[in-house]
């Protein structure tokens, strides 16, 4: 036994037949979800088990841990997901786990906080246009694109922006909204689809009309886009045209000086070339 071992408190309803059928071999990683609880919290007459005090968690951290393959941990987490027992939330640096119906504390009062737990049903009703200031232009890409003029009109006339959402909560929102539209769970969505939504996001383009766009695609197209960089195009190409549309005129300049709109314009276009170079690369080594 290890030097670290020590006891923590379990019920014998684990026992029953049902829940050996349900969970099978994930117990292991369902038991080590319940000892590395640190809090309880009341969410709607649920008592859910923080894990870690909801520290984000790798994938590869939980191989280490079990000695098995990634392949097991994520059949381990999906048996546990969709059977209820756990809850799985996406977060940039990681998985954030709940236990459902915990009885770590049970002597204890649990908790009830909005802030500390945020649930996945939660997450999906945010994900509806949220208003605020637009940003500033950007010049017209003449890089040719799948979409027609026609379907980027239709998307950008319900765009706005997210200036009260923090970054992690704008990636969440995409996130949720992605898996939502391809009937994913979140520990199937592969590493480069998260590392574009992560680009997209760090660019400034609204949460609410990434997310317009992908369902406009997919309703459309939704055979061929398997993959977030599918809708990068389309995502950008949406964007300049609404920042076109819907920009001020900054005033007149004397001929002969630059533009600061220009300069501006300029270099958030050096930004987009880049997202657009490495997007297709990465989206050229998933085909190769």
């Amino acid at each position: 036994m290890p030097d670290k071992s020590y006891p923590f408190p379990t019920y014998s309803g684990l026992l029953e037949p049902k829940h050996y059928k349900q969970i099978g071999t994930a117990i292991w990683l369902f038991l080590w979800f319940v000892s590395s609880t640190t809090k309880d919290i009341e969410r709607d007459g649920t008592t859910w088990g923080v894990v870690l005090g909801n520290k984000p968690i790798k994938i590869p951290e939980i191989v280490e841990k079990f000695g098995v393959t990634e392949r097991t941990v994520r059949t381990w987490i999906k048996t546990l997901e969709e059977h209820e027992y756990i809850r799985v939330t996406r977060a940039p640096q990681g998985l954030i786990f709940t236990v459902r119906n915990s009885k770590k504390f049970r002597n204890k009062q649990p908790e009830s906080s909005e802030e500390n737990f945020r649930s996945v049903d939660g997450d999906r009703k945010k994900i509806t246009d949220q208003k605020g200031s637009d940003r500033k232009n950007f010049s017209e890409r003449s890089e040719e694109n799948f979409r027609s003029n026609k379907d980027i009109t239709r998307i950008h006339n319900t765009t706005t922006t997210d200036s009260t959402e923090s970054e992690t909560e704008r990636f969440e929102n995409v996130f949720q909204a992605y898996c939502r539209i391809h009937g994913k769970l979140d520990i199937h969505v592969k590493a480069l689809d998260v590392t574009a939504m992560q680009q997209m996001i760090a660019l400034g383009v609204p949460t609410s009309l990434i997310i317009r766009v992908m369902e406009t695609i997919y309703q459309e197209r939704g055979g061929k886009a398997r993959a977030f960089s599918y809708y990068r195009d389309a995502i950008l190409e949406a964007w300049e045209t609404e920042k076109a549309i819907t920009s001020p005129s900054k005033g007149t300049v004397a001929l002969g000086s630059p533009s600061p709109q220009r300069e501006v314009r300029s270099k958030k276009q050096r930004e987009l070339d880049d997202l657009r170079r490495r997007a297709e690369e990465a989206r050229k080594r998933e085909q190769g």
